[in-house]
């Protein structure tokens, strides 16, 4: 019956064994569509976070650039609650400082870090405890915008290196799929 059914074939295809490397050939190939298909899925995602990083990058660069320092005294600090949805909640480290621009005391209002674990929270606002004296940078056009902490260290640039990491993990894992789909189909 095989004889048969490949009876249009010529000779060298009728061969069982021809037939079944062809769908092997054909299963292969479908493979390596897909692993290339998701091999630039993953690229288009790693160079949108790749694009996502460079203005919050750009962003804190001008801070430390354009933003002049200057000390500021803690004059509140205390964890507030913020609630985020019906049974969750948030908690802030929420600081109020003063420091003087132009001769002019100025007030501002941070928040120094946001968590749902109430005891980091904690943590974080004890490292400023009222009356103690930081270096901020703030905004020249905004006097009341204000950075503590601001400088070339991974918390101030946390948001851009999350962004970065992230689309290097999809540039590696789009390489990989990439390099899977050229091993897919035997040569």
């Amino acid at each position: 019956m095989l004889g048969d059914s490949t009876s249009n074939l010529p000779q060298s295809h009728s061969d069982p064994c021809f037939c079944v490397s062809v769908v092997q050939y054909s299963v292969a190939s479908e493979r390596r569509g897909t692993l290339q298909f998701l091999g630039v899925a993953c690229l288009i995602v790693g160079g949108l976070f790749l694009i996502l990083s460079l203005p919050f990058f750009w962003g804190q660069l001008r801070v430390l650039r354009d933003w002049p320092v200057r000390q500021a005294q803690v004059i509140r600090s205390e964890v507030t609650v913020q609630p985020t949805s019906k049974h969750e909640q948030l908690y802030a480290a929420t600081l109020e400082i003063i420091y003087v621009v132009n001769g002019k005391p100025v007030t501002a209002d941070l928040t120094s870090f946001q968590s749902s674990n109430y005891e980091g929270t904690a943590r974080r606002a004890a490292e400023f405890p009222v009356g103690s004296r930081h270096a901020i940078r703030y905004d020249p056009n905004n006097p009341t915008q204000a950075r503590i902490g601001a400088g070339w260290n991974r918390r101030f640039f946390a948001v851009p290196l999350i962004a970065l990491g992230c689309g290097l993990c999809f540039a590696v894992l789009a390489g990989s799929f990439f390099l899977a789909a050229r091993v897919a189909v035997p040569r």
